[in-house]
């Protein structure tokens, strides 16, 4: 039974890992580069707009297509890559973007079209990053809870079979898992 807890213990984050880029990879086929010509809507004076404040952290643009407005957004928690480029006051008035979007998406009028990869052509470390923020988003809860029962199981059960004194190396990688786990959750 120990040895079953350890194995867990040591291969749980290697599998969630896979998930995780599974994932990735499955929205990033999905995708095509887009360029398209933002336009102005609701009184904004930019036609990219972009809150920077930490309650809402997101980047929005509309995009005119068969006389009906479609509203592209990302919300972003934890750091962006690249958030430095965010800061360009050329970004917000640009008459071209180009992003990664799936294409033939029918939304609603309240909804809006999730993109990745801002005026970045080239899929690269940071549009990969994007991606993966994006499945983290949609998944944290999911993630916050699997991350507190293996803080807890784990942790009891390396005490039941005598504690870290005893088995320091598995004490030592289920801390490094803890610490990936919160790195995952919270960058």
């Amino acid at each position: 039974m120990r040895n079953i807890l350890f194995a867990i213990i040591l291969l749980f984050p290697l599998v969630l890992t896979c998930i995780m880029l599974g994932r990735v990879s499955r929205i990033d086929s999905n995708l095509k580069l887009m360029k398209e010509n933002p336009v102005v809507k609701d009184r904004q004076r930019e036609k990219i707009i972009i809150d920077k404040h930490a309650s809402k952290r997101r980047i929005y643009f509309y995009v005119t297509n068969d006389t009906k407005a479609l509203k592209y957004e990302r919300d972003y928690r934890g750091f962006i890559s690249d958030w430095g480029f965010f800061n360009n006051q050329q970004l917000e008035n640009s008459n071209t973007i180009s992003f990664y979007a799936e294409p033939n998406q029918k939304i609603t009028e309240k909804e809006s079209i999730p993109f990745f990869s801002i005026n970045n052509e080239k899929k690269n470390f940071s549009y990969f990053f994007d991606i993966f923020q994006y499945v983290k988003d949609k998944n944290f809860f999911l993630l916050l809870i699997i991350f507190l029962i293996y803080a807890f199981v784990g942790g009891a059960g390396i005490d039941r079979f005598g504690g870290i004194t005893q088995y320091k190396t598995i004490g030592i990688l289920f801390s490094l898992d803890i610490v990936y786990f919160l790195l995952l959750l919270f960058l």
